[in-house]
């Protein structure tokens, strides 16, 4: 009877493992100054990209979010790479279908976005307020999810 109970108690606790998941948020790196609507990553957000991917390269992702800018995308490029993932696409203004679509999921996953939309995000999946401005780079923030309950962490991106 005690070996049922210990296995029983087991596999409780792989089942309680199974709805905790972790998703990380972060502004795009560092930009070029251009007056382009889309410009592309400077060189030190060259390497923040490549310290990202290093920083994440163990971490189990199921997915990477990013908007279709260039800036965005070229951050994540070289993590989604390391991972052999598709980098997933999403608009802007449509976070709240966004911050649905990752609590359904229950995967570990990254997002990508801007000054403006990573903290409404954050605050969408349960964060309290978080202020970013336009020379905020390299803030990572790390919700872990269990039972409903967000813990966050807060990481910085070294640049090499």
């Amino acid at each position: 009877m005690r070996w049922v109970l210990v296995t029983l108690c087991l596999l409780c606790s792989q089942f309680a493992e199974a709805d905790a998941y972790s998703l990380y948020l972060l502004r795009h790196a560092e930009k070029q100054s251009s007056q382009s609507k889309d410009p592309g990553l400077s060189e030190p957000g060259l390497q923040r990209a490549q310290a990202l991917a290093q920083l994440l390269a163990k971490v189990p992702l199921s997915h990477i979010y990013s908007t279709d800018y260039q800036r965005t995308r070229q951050t994540v490029a070289p993590l989604a790479h390391t991972h052999h993932l598709m980098v997933e696409l999403y608009a802007p203004g449509e976070l709240m279908a966004l911050a649905n679509q990752l609590r359904q999921q229950r995967e570990n996953a990254l997002v990508v976005g801007h000054s403006n939309t990573t903290p409404q995000l954050l605050m969408l999946l349960g964060v309290a307020e978080v202020q970013m401005d336009e020379s905020s780079y390299g803030d990572l923030y790390q919700l872990n999810i269990r039972d409903g309950k967000v813990q966050v962490i807060q990481l910085q991106i070294p640049l090499p």
